[in-house]
């Protein structure tokens, strides 16, 4: 994503004889398990996933989608349900789970955006002036102090679960250094570096240089980056124009530098995306599996990977909805993995979206419509098998937003601090699953608290007016809370349920 140009089964009274019910598998960290769901229709048809609007397919997408922010005043936030203190059970979703992609005017000073005023648990290092080309201005010459500010204003915050994304070859390094098709702001950032041969032979110099003296580096301030991704968006030529074996020696070699500088460190493979275009995630996998093989026969640290990566917007722009869209995006990364020569040794290996949201706010301009995506991708996703979901973008005024025009959080802000209140401490114990257009997800939480979050599809809002459906819960629940933070409201009878997710519980624990 390129930044703005500044700096078991659903409850028996929803299952009815005569429905069809489709499921998502419970989570697992076996990558294997994806294609269980693989083909299988999860509330909605197929979609092309998609994540940079660069030539969006017909219809047209709706105007602004290409272009401007969308600067919709949105409803103030509210204050977060509490949970139960006591400890959470085994297999309880991480704070870690939700993370944040933020603009780099959350680190400035003064601070364009103020710090997230709702919880999350991890950062990723990307879209923050941090690339390659950032830190790395000329050869052998290093400048860390953006880096070193945005983890020190990290840490001052609580937070310290950190992932480095490399991308953006220099100028000075690249192998076509006047190249002005690259999305970063430097000429030739999507080039290979200078002396690698298109088939993973030759000079890697230049690129293991950096990574050498990053690693060293970390060291030196105590190790406050643990996770390493290993480039962002290697599919998407603007982001990439090299080889799948170019980038097969650059993973290979990062991979051996990172883990000699710190053996607990974790390495991600690349991370691939989808733009609308054809270069798509199935496309880009599998040759770069293939290109590791062939580079490196019969080596055991092959695929030099401890996390699979990948983006995964439900483009709203190219009217996508996160009940198919975040399918058709792991079913293509499964699909390619499982036809790879490491489909074994990449089972057991956790699944991580370091990118997702609506994309565009153009393409999705209702408030409560936002909310709804953000609700319903990170229910979705820990259900279908990813680990971690970072946001994008926390201060970006085009795309993902979370703040009003006055820096205060946003309805889908809201929304984001609402679903980790739910989420975080809870363990699920059916998958996400749809009968007809109602989807729900059923948890335990902490205590022994049953809760369900349940939504309609077939519903939508516009202009701060929600359209909804009845909805019968089991006698279990005795009350519900929205994505809004409003106190609980009990349940009598039926509770009207729209595109919005709501949380039914059988116990007040605010």
């Amino acid at each position: 994503m390129r930044l703005e140009t500044t700096g078991a089964t659903t409850n028996r009274n929803v299952c009815s004889i005569g429905k069809s019910v489709s499921r998502l598998p419970v989570i697992s960290l076996s990558i294997l398990l994806l294609s269980c769901w693989i083909g299988t229709s999860c509330g909605g048809g197929p979609s092309s996933s998609s994540q940079i609007i660069k030539s969006p397919p017909p219809p047209p997408p709706p105007a602004g989608c290409t272009a401007g922010p969308n600067a919709a005043p949105l409803r103030p936030a509210t204050s977060l349900r509490p949970r139960a203190s006591s400890p959470a059970t085994q297999g309880a979703i991480p704070a870690a789970y939700f993370g944040f992609n933020l603009h780099p005017g959350v680190f400035t000073t003064p601070r364009k955006y103020p710090w997230p005023a709702i919880p999350f648990g991890a950062v990723r290092l990307w879209a923050t002036e941090t690339t390659w080309n950032d830190i790395n201005t000329s050869s052998g010459v290093y400048d860390f102090t953006t880096l070193d500010n945005t983890i020190a204003v990290s840490q001052q915050n609580g937070q310290n679960d950190f992932v480095f994304t490399f991308g953006a070859v220099p100028t000075w390094a690249s192998s076509n250094p006047g190249d002005t098709s690259c999305t970063a702001a430097n000429n030739g950032s999507c080039d290979p570096p200078m002396g690698l041969n298109s088939d993973g032979s030759g000079d890697d110099s230049l690129w293991q240089n950096f990574v050498t003296a990053i690693t060293a580096h970390n060291i030196s301030n105590g190790l406050p980056i643990h996770y390493w991704e290993i480039w962002n968006e290697p599919n998407i030529l603007v982001e990439w124009n090299g080889t799948p074996a170019q980038m097969a020696r650059m993973a290979m070699d990062a991979y051996t530098i990172i883990k000699a500088a710190d053996s607990t460190a974790l390495v991600t493979t690349p991370t691939p995306g989808d733009d609308g275009s054809g270069q798509d995630i199935k496309s880009w996998e599998l040759p770069y599996l293939n290109a590791v093989a062939t580079l490196a026969p019969g080596n055991p640290l092959a695929p030099f990977a401890d996390v699979i990566t990948y983006h995964g917007y439900s483009d709203a722009c190219n009217s996508q909805v996160p009940e198919s869209s975040e399918n058709s995006d792991l079913g293509d990364l499964s699909v390619a993995i499982s036809n790879s020569g490491f489909s074994t040794s990449l089972t057991s290996l956790p699944v991580w979206n370091t990118e997702g949201s609506w994309n565009k706010d153009a393409g999705l301009p209702d408030p409560n419509m936002q909310a709804a995506y953000v609700g319903r991708m990170y229910l979705l996703q820990w259900s279908m098998g990813v680990s971690r979901f970072y946001w994008f973008q926390y201060g970006n005024t085009q795309n993902g937003t979370f703040l009003n025009s006055d820096n205060s959080l946003d309805l889908a802000g809201t929304a984001y601090g609402q679903v980790f209140g739910w989420m975080v401490g809870a363990t699920l114990t059916s998958p996400c699953a749809a009968n007809g257009t109602v989807w729900t997800c059923n948890f335990t939480s902490s205590g022994g608290v049953q809760e369900q979050a349940v939504w309609d599809t077939s519903q939508s809002c516009s202009n701060g007016s929600c359209k909804t459906s009845s909805y019968n819960p089991s006698s279990t629940y005795t009350e519900y809370y929205n994505l809004a933070g409003d106190p609980p409201t009990p349940i009598n009878g039926s509770v009207q349920i729209g595109a919005e997710p709501i949380l039914l519980t059988s116990k007040n624990i605010s």
